[in-house]
């Protein structure tokens, strides 16, 4: 499975159950990036990706080239993972939900930049499984 997940510069994700992941643009690209695979959501995201597939238990769902969209929560096991898609925004916010990957096993493939529209430059980060 492919995480995706949209981090600010300390791997934040969430402050006061307020996401930081709402961009229009940041949506068009995971929806893209999606289309030819199944996208996987916990019932908090929803709102984000009303075509996607919804259960508290998402991350154990997943097959193998599948896509999980993380906001709230943290996989349990990472040897499932097969790459790591990261939306930074380049900046610093409060969070008290930070995405706690470990990813030393991971190399970065992949970087570019793109305006978003809630933030002038955002960077998307491709990490793929170093075996």
């Amino acid at each position: 499975m492919y995480i995706i997940a949209c981090v600010d510069d300390r791997n934040g994700l969430l402050f006061n159950n307020r996401r930081q992941s709402r961009d229009a643009n940041v949506i068009e690209r995971i929806q893209e990036l999606t289309k030819k695979s199944r996208l996987w959501i916990h019932p908090f995201s929803s709102t984000l990706f009303p075509k996607a597939s919804v259960s508290v238990h998402f991350l154990e769902e997943a097959k193998d080239g599948e896509f999980c969209f993380l906001e709230n929560m943290q996989p349990k096991e990472t040897k499932r993972i097969e790459g790591i898609y990261l939306f930074r925004w380049n900046r610093t916010y409060p969070y008290d939900t930070v995405l706690s990957i470990p990813t030393e096993s991971f190399r970065k493939t992949h970087e570019e930049s793109f305006a978003g529209t809630s933030h002038d430059e955002i960077t998307l980060e491709v990490y793929t499984k170093d075996e």
